[in-house]
């Protein structure tokens, strides 16, 4: 479903879920896509895990955000954000208990003001860290690279999930823009 051949690509995960937004319009290192379904429908639910503070989903005092949206015609979940799994730092420098990454519950329904539950959602990812140049040494002749999980990734998708800051934003039926995630990941 992704529209990225003649741009940056973004998140690996978010591949065949997204459309890109706007691409003319990015800096360099931004990458910046529309949630969409492969049916075409672009409203979701907003689900997720994390303390709210002035509209922004934050991290809590036991474990970063998870944050799903989900189709409200077929129920179908999509995780936009795993605190625990995603950007820089969760990759390559932090660790989380298998308590932090499974016992992150409930999720709970984001709301607007005027309680309205369906939006639109961009989700925008930058890429300020030379991946090539700071680990290009620790790829091994499999092309994986051993995230400190001990996991070991393809090291273009470990590049494209290893962003450094990102951004949700959704868009009410009125057309209302929310910022909902702001998280500087390196």
């Amino acid at each position: 479903m992704s529209n990225q051949k003649s741009h940056r690509s973004g998140p690996a995960y978010l591949e065949r879920i997204t459309i890109a937004e706007n691409p003319e319009t990015w800096m360099e290192q931004e990458w910046t896509g529309k949630l969409q379904t492969k049916e075409g429908r672009t409203q979701f639910r907003i689900y997720y895990y994390g303390e709210l503070m002035d509209d922004l989903i934050a991290v809590t005092d036991f474990a970063p955000q998870l944050i799903v949206a989900e189709d409200p015609v077929d129920g179908e979940r999509y995780l936009l954000f795993d605190g625990c799994k995603h950007g820089y730092n969760a990759m390559l420098c932090d660790t989380y208990t298998a308590e932090q990454q499974n016992n992150r519950a409930p999720l709970l329904p984001y709301l607007g003001k005027d309680g309205e539950d369906t939006f639109e959602v961009y989700i925008t990812a930058f890429y300020n860290v030379d991946w090539d140049e700071e680990f290009a040494d620790d790829v091994d002749e499999e092309g994986l690279l051993e995230l400190i999980s001990g996991e070991r990734v393809d090291f273009d998708e470990a590049k494209r999930n290893g962003y450094d800051a990102l951004g949700i934003d959704i868009v009410n039926t009125k057309g209302d823009k929310i910022e909902i995630v702001q998280e500087e990941l390196a």
